[in-house]
């Protein structure tokens, strides 16, 4: 069932066996990130962005590092690929921001629930 949807009861069951799974671990599950979501007005723009050169969209899973305000917590990286590898900005572009390399830089400004 890759790169095409699914039907919502498989879905809504893959979601409940990660909370079981994670139930399992921890005796607090208020304090485990069972979704993690993004605001459209937020994610659009950068998505019609990026994608154009891009041809994949990975989500990467992650935890915040210690120090930070949800460290330890999982979340996730959206990050585009083109050709099996990240994407560049187009050289003519020149928005290589931090990365001299001219990488597309990931997004993760999503928030946690619960």
């Amino acid at each position: 069932m890759t790169n095409q949807p699914i039907p919502v009861p498989v879905a809504n069951a893959m979601i409940q066996e990660y909370i079981h799974l994670i139930g399992t671990q921890t005796d607090d599950m208020s304090k485990q990130t069972q979704s993690v979501s993004f605001i459209k007005k937020d994610v659009l723009p950068w998505m019609n962005e990026v994608m154009q050169y891009a041809d994949e969209l990975r989500v990467c899973m992650g935890v915040y590092p210690p120090g930070h305000e949800q460290g330890g917590r999982l979340t996730v990286i959206l990050w585009p690929y083109k050709d099996g590898q990240p994407a560049s900005w187009p050289k003519e572009e020149g928005k290589a921001g931090d990365d001299p390399g001219g990488l597309i830089h990931p997004y993760n400004d999503g928030q946690g629930r619960p």
